[in-house]
């Protein structure tokens, strides 16, 4: 083969296709041949000039050749499965935004804190919660053998008001977080904390927290790996009736999943380490974008969950999204949705199906996913480059060079860009963005704003019960919507997170702090205050009032009880002393008595 190119490299002619073909089967290569053939440049059949061309020419030539090839057979790819190569493409007119009824949907008469938290935290469902919390009780205390020292042998039945205010209590220890919930009745020093001890006793407050139950067992002992929500259940199902029937979002909502944090052994326990919540319950999550409201969600309970969603024929990351936006359009009176995810759950065969239902989709997506162009997974961008492909003028998929290579995909942009500005290390920079690109950016975070609302304050105990848990977070989105829908309404703007808190505990406890105030034990405060080395002034009562003096009297002893009308009113417990020894012992003597 050597020999034939070198031969006709010396012989400095054309040879034709033909030719050298023949020249090889026959093993002729005589110059008496060479003059049979002519050099007709004009003629159709392609040329081969071996010895004007060199090596590099000839290696040139042929890639040249391959590319075109591979160019010819990418396009032939693309226009195959309905991809088109398009980088200025523009959007056809899209469907109007037809729902009406957008924002809040309660009734004029709410006003108050406590008014806003009872339309998710109602008061049917206090009382449920108090009526199955007493039956629960009853069931575990009936045949139980208590110690002599059990608190079990005070209990009574809890009240719906009584619940209230337990739950203006656990929303107080979130915004006070200690290691222990019994700290926070302690009457030392260093935990002191009024308010818990003046609503609650430790006793009464333990019992309520331990016996806490919020649905019944299912009957059907039979069907418990398709009941594992059953726990929970009466207070998903409610909560998921309230957010959709009291809020209806705008146009633009995402979807996207937040952990519960919980690391107790149960089979569908999730673990994701790029999560700030690794380990936990999940929940899939819609939110209006604009507010950061949470108006849909489904606990996922494993399998379960799977197999009560419709369309089997699709991936759970796709039926997921459909079922939520389905319960949207349940409620919401209109259609032009616009939904965004993440490389999670968006793909080709999702933005089908959320087109039948006149809902559009933007997101991220992976390369790897079927049905996108050929073209994408060998992409090679300059910085800021853009290349773009379009599906029957309906799917753009994007793909945008910046530090890494970005590929989204969306049923409502087009492949316009705008100039944004860029932090660099050298200065602001204005650079070509792409629409799309920067509008996910701002509408895609709603779930997370919404997670960090409720994990602000959140009241997240230890627990080996996976469904006070998931009790406690609903609690949590009972509380952040209804801060988003008072601050929505309310004419200031500007009321703090914590401040809508702080009036919500106070509402919720109400009454109930004075009906189970006691005096309780002397705290280390006392100690404190009396030998602070201040000033104390002596006071009477007044008339036909008395103490006990707090140094010389003692009601265990017969006999021994000492009344006085004087007491010290610069101590906080106003304790009542006699003039002269009992006042100057009280106020200079650790031990007084």
């Amino acid at each position: 083969m050597l020999f034939v190119l070198l031969m006709m490299a010396l012989s400095r002619k054309r040879y034709r296709r033909e030719e050298v073909v023949e020249m090889l089967e026959n093993g002729d290569f005589s110059s008496e041949d060479e003059s049979n053939y002519s050099d007709d440049s004009g003629s159709d059949t392609e040329l081969y000039d071996y010895s004007s061309a060199s090596d590099t020419d000839d290696l040139d030539g042929v890639a040249s050749d391959d590319d075109d090839d591979a160019t010819a057979a990418a396009s032939a790819d693309s226009s195959a499965d309905g991809w088109q190569l398009k980088p200025n493409y523009s959007k056809t007119p899209l469907l109007p935004f037809t729902v009406t009824n957008v924002g809040p949907q309660h009734p004029d008469t709410v006003d108050t804190e406590l008014d806003y938290f009872k339309l998710f935290f109602t008061d049917s469902l206090v009382a449920d919660i108090a009526a199955e919390t007493n039956r629960y009780a009853k069931s575990k205390l009936e045949n139980a053998t208590l110690r002599p020292n059990s608190i079990w042998h005070t209990w009574k039945d809890v009240t719906a008001e009584e619940l209230q205010a337990y739950l203006g209590v656990v929303l107080n220890m979130a915004l006070n977080d200690k290691c222990d919930v019994k700290h926070y009745f302690s009457h030392d020093w260093l935990d002191y904390m009024p308010f818990f001890s003046s609503v609650f006793s430790r006793k009464r407050f333990l019992q309520l927290h331990w016996m806490l139950h919020v649905s019944q067992p299912s009957s059907d002992q039979t069907q418990n790996v398709n009941r594992r929500g059953a726990k929970i259940e009466h207070v998903v199902l409610h909560m998921k009736q309230k957010v959709l029937e009291n809020f209806v979002p705008s146009r633009d909502v995402a979807i996207d999943e937040s952990t519960v944090g919980f690391k107790g052994r149960i089979c569908f326990r999730m673990y994701n380490p790029q999560k700030p919540t690794k380990w936990g319950l999940r929940v899939y999550v819609l939110a209006d974008s604009a507010t950061g409201y949470i108006c849909c969600f489904e606990p996922y309970y494993g399998k379960c969950t799977t197999d009560s969603l419709a369309r089997p024929d699709m991936p759970f990351t796709s039926r997921i999204v459909l079922h939520l936006c389905d319960e949207l359009l349940h409620v919401a009176q209109g259609s032009g949705y616009h939904v965004f995810t993440d490389r999670f759950y968006t793909g080709f065969p999702l933005a089908l199906e959320l087109l039948k239902m006149n809902v559009y989709l933007t997101g991220t997506v992976m390369k790897n996913r079927q049905n996108l162009p050929t073209d994408v997974k060998k992409l090679k961008l300059k910085k800021h480059e853009v290349s773009s492909f379009v599906h029957s003028d309906d799917v753009l998929v994007l793909a945008w060079q910046d530090k890494r290579q970005v590929l989204m995909l969306s049923t409502y942009h087009d492949a316009s860009t705008q100039t944004v500005q860029q932090r660099t290390k050298s200065g602001p920079q204005d650079i070509q963005k792409p629409t799309v690109i920067v509008n996910y950016t701002k509408k895609m975070g709603a779930v997370d704003r919404a997670d960090h609302y409720c994990a602000s304050y959140g009241f997240m105990r230890k627990s080996l019960k996976w469904w006070r848990k998931m009790f406690f977070w609903l609690l949590e989105v009972a509380v952040v919507n209804s801060y988003i829908l008072f601050k929505h309404n309310d004419g200031n703007k500007t009321v703090r997170h914590l401040k809508y808190r702080q009036k919500l505990i106070r509402q919720l406890v109400g009454a109930q702090r004075h009906v189970s105030q006691r005096p309780g034990r002397r705290s280390s405060l006392d100690e404190e205050d009396r030998l602070s080395k201040k000033p104390h002034f002596i006071a009477q009562l007044p008339s036909n009032s008395a103490k006990d003096c707090a140094v010389c009297s003692d009601r265990k002893t017969r006999g021994m009880r000492r009344k006085t009308v004087y007491y010290c009113k610069t101590c906080s417990r106003k304790p009542g002393l006699h003039p002269g020894l009992c006042f100057e012992h009280y106020h200079t003597k650790a031990q007084y008595r």
